[in-house]
């Protein structure tokens, strides 16, 4: 009855099973519902997900419940770490041609950094230690933590990332959009795309 991407709802009341008759996907690693193997698979690591199943409703209504809805206006800004903030800027304002929001000064923060425009949004710039290896990263940044910024157009993008020898990889989906890496091996996507705001 079970396969390794699937298996078939177990430790469920008689009446859930009989009106769900859900298949869910299996939970790899530690459980959080149960010790005991209750299949083959349990000595590869597999866990029931049948918890889910009893829960009262969807995840969605359940914790709309708690309070009210939160009304999300967009992205403000995007947070990187850079080990040199001149060098950053280098790449950020050199080969990018972002410009640096002068009404967000870093007097009253304990770390050196910087606050640049990047359409209606920021990037704040942290003269900061990074935790994240720099090496051994995925050479595709799609398969790697980004963020995403529209662009009129990618081809003047590709100009200036060549002729600044900035490695870049384009989407795999065949999209209008590219993926590169900072200094500090932070990935940005660009994708051709309308204005929204």
């Amino acid at each position: 009855m079970a396969t390794i991407g699937q298996q078939r709802c177990t430790g469920v009341g008689a009446e859930a099973r009989r009106s769900r008759k859900a298949v869910l996907p299996v939970v790899c690693g530690k459980s959080l519902f149960s010790s005991r193997p209750r299949s083959p698979l349990h000595k590869q690591g597999v866990r029931h997900a049948a918890a889910v199943v009893t829960a009262p409703g969807p995840v969605s209504q359940r914790f709309a419940q708690v309070a009210g809805k939160v009304d999300f206006k967009g992205v403000h800004h995007v947070a990187l770490l850079c080990s040199n903030l001149e060098r950053a800027l280098e790449f950020y304002q050199g080969v990018l041609g972002l410009e640096i929001n002068p009404e967000r000064p870093h007097s009253k923060l304990p770390y050196r950094g910087a606050w640049l425009w990047i359409g209606p949004e920021m990037i704040h710039l942290m003269e900061l230690p990074n935790p994240d290896p720099l090496t051994g990263r995925p050479e595709h940044g799609g398969r790697d933590r980004h963020f995403c910024v529209g662009v009129a157009s990618i081809d003047p993008l590709v100009e200036k990332l060549e002729a600044a020898g900035v490695a870049y990889t384009k989407s795999m989906s065949g999209r209008a959009a590219l993926f590169f890496r900072d200094p500090d091996m932070n990935c940005l996507e660009c994708v051709e795309m309308e204005s929204w705001r």
